[in-house]
């Protein structure tokens, strides 16, 4: 049986509305595909440029803090160069390259990588460690050079350090470091008076020690110690912008990161807040003290080629 015109005419419209509705139906979902992609590029890029500026300003934020808790305790005579920042997803990492500068010789003494997130807080991984010895010998590694330790001397060691007699057999063509920890306590302007002239005094251990009667274990290292730092006359002067010259400038940019200890210190100046010093220079120079009756100990730290 034959189908009449009309018959034919519907079933082309109705193949026709079918394809027509499956193009439509492609479209769609082509635009919405297109739509998503465009909203999640979006979503991303606007994540991605947050996150970078958010991490990026904490980071500034934590470089400079530990900037100005560097210029009060900072291990004598090192340097840290904290200008390298690397961004993550919610973290980012601040890496410092720490330098020992004696006279005018540079040695690397490690590097510090600090990773952090927006809620503020850190952790500190080393590349160096230290390496006892004995109770008055310490040595840094991985660099094999001595580490000075320092004596407070309102504690009672068994033990003190007094390395002039090592030094006496080093080469005249060494620069030298040395701690001395003083017998009591004095001020800025005695310690830079009673010293001879010969040796460089390049860093002020400030006493922030509560009182005890009982004998201490052993020295403190030098990383983490209160300290007013005085660059050696050449190159450690141009790579400070520290301007502490007195125990008020100390105790102002203490106060920065730390009032309570600030305040604390500032009540206890009347004895003089320097317990100790470190020195540079050739062992000619440093002997100049070996029996100076303010020196209570004597701690040899890194050595270094004068040429």
């Amino acid at each position: 049986m034959k189908k009449t015109n009309d018959e034919l005419d519907s079933i082309f419209d109705e193949k026709s509305l079918h394809r027509t509705l499956k193009k439509a139906k492609y479209k769609a979902i082509l635009r919405t595909v297109f739509i998503s992609v465009l909203v999640v590029s979006f979503v991303i890029g606007l994540f991605v440029k947050g996150n970078n500026y958010f991490i990026a300003s904490k980071g500034d934020k934590i470089t400079d803090r530990i900037i100005t808790e560097n210029l009060v305790m900072m291990s004598p005579n090192t340097y840290t160069n904290t200008d390298t920042i690397s961004i993550g997803v919610l973290k980012g990492t601040i890496k410092s390259e720490v330098f020992k500068v004696i006279e005018d010789k540079v040695i690397p003494w490690g590097a510090e990588d600090i990773t952090y997130d927006l809620l503020g807080n850190l952790n500190a991984s080393f590349s160096t460690s230290s390496t006892i010895v004995n109770e008055t010998t310490v040595y840094h590694i991985p660099n094999g050079q001595r580490e000075m330790l320092f004596y407070v001397p309102k504690y009672k060691y068994k033990l003190y350090a007094n390395d002039f007699d090592m030094i006496k057999k080093y080469p005249n063509n060494k620069y030298m470091e040395m701690a001395i920890s003083f017998n009591k306590n004095y001020t800025l302007k005695e310690v830079q008076k009673m010293l001879p002239i010969s040796a460089h005094q390049t860093w002020y251990w400030v006493d922030n020690y509560a009182k005890s009667t009982v004998y201490r274990g052993g020295p403190e290292n030098g990383r983490w110690l209160l300290g007013i730092s005085k660059p050696s006359p050449q190159l450690g002067a141009q790579l400070t912008t520290t301007k502490i010259k007195t125990e008020a400038d100390f105790l102002n940019e203490l106060k920065k990161t730390d009032p309570g200890e600030s305040k604390n210190l500032k009540n206890r100046q009347k004895n003089g807040l320097i317990i100790g010093v470190v020195i540079t220079g050739t062992k000619k120079e440093l002997l100049a003290l070996r029996n100076e009756p303010y020196v209570k100990a004597a701690s040899l730290g890194a050595v270094v080629d004068k040429y």
